[in-house]
């Protein structure tokens, strides 16, 4: 399954879908799709679940940034799809948006377990309270860091 095939069944399933395309290579100029899919909060879990089913092969998990965008965090998972095959393989990253003043969002670990350390370092980081997170100690910074400070922030909870 190509990106446009996979944006389109996301868009059936009533997501937001679009490609991005760039351009790399030196030498041999390629072009690269990514596949961004907007995904409320509440629906992160039957998202990552449908990327699942529709893959070919099951979905490589990469990590998830998080991006402080002034008074909501951007949070993005990223997927490969095709991971390992020469030119086929392409990003599929899921866009959530959640305010600063409800920083909450259902752990993805019971569905793809290696997301364990993204989501704990995330939490850490921007401070983002991952629901049903099975293991919530700190990932890099040590157990004496106040709580409270996040040292990705851009506002006042930064150190």
């Amino acid at each position: 399954m190509n990106a446009e095939e996979a944006m389109q069944k996301f868009q059936e399933a009533g997501y937001e879908a679009w490609i991005k395309e760039k351009e790399a290579g030196v030498k041999n100029k390629v072009k690269r799709k990514s596949l961004w899919i907007k995904v409320d909060r509440e629906k992160i879990r039957d998202a990552v679940e449908y990327l699942m089913e529709i893959a070919e092969e099951y979905p490589h998990f990469s990590i998830i940034s998080a991006s402080d965008e002034g008074d909501e965090m951007e949070l993005n998972y990223h997927f490969t799809l095709g991971w390992g095959k020469l030119l086929e393989e392409y990003i599929v990253t899921l866009k959530i948006r959640l305010p600063k003043s409800d920083l909450r969002i259902k752990s993805i670990t019971p569905l793809v377990p290696a997301a364990i350390f993204s989501e704990r370092e995330i939490r850490e980081m921007v401070g983002v309270e991952f629901e049903e997170l099975p293991d919530k100690r700190h990932l890099f910074l040590t157990k004496d860091f106040p709580d409270g400070v996040y040292p990705w922030r851009r506002d006042e909870t930064a150190p």
